[in-house]
């Protein structure tokens, strides 16, 4: 046997060996009476049970901006960009420059939405 088919066979032992630890690591809840196979309740072997789990945790942004209490995806102190399409819409205090929806100086009654739309706090 060659050095040549001796490193063959060595590749390929450490990616046939490097499949069977990664397979055997995929029993994530740690069940080891069902020989690595996750069964599902059906008592038919081999059967997998849906993740209730994402392999990749993901995280939720909340859409608001603690500065001003609006939805950031409307804030234009903080993305001035947004303003054109306010004003086209009508949709703007030229007195307070803001949009109008969401000026509480003229409508005080807008703080009470816009508190109830603030993502509640965990803790």
């Amino acid at each position: 046997m060659s050095l040549t088919e001796k490193t063959r066979y060595g590749v390929l032992a450490a990616i046939v060996l490097t499949l069977i630890a990664v397979t055997g690591a995929c029993n994530r809840d740690g069940d080891k009476s069902t020989g690595g196979a996750n069964v599902a309740g059906n008592g038919s072997p081999g059967a997998t049970q849906p993740a209730t789990q994402p392999l990749v945790p993901t995280v939720r942004l909340a859409d608001w901006c603690p500065e001003h209490g609006v939805p950031e995806s409307v804030c234009t102190r903080c993305n001035p960009s947004l303003i054109a399409d306010f004003k086209k819409k009508g949709d703007w205090c030229k007195e307070h420059d803001l949009p109008e929806s969401q000026c509480l100086v003229c409508h005080p009654e807008l703080k009470e939405k816009f508190e109830a739309m603030r993502p509640k706090t965990e803790g």
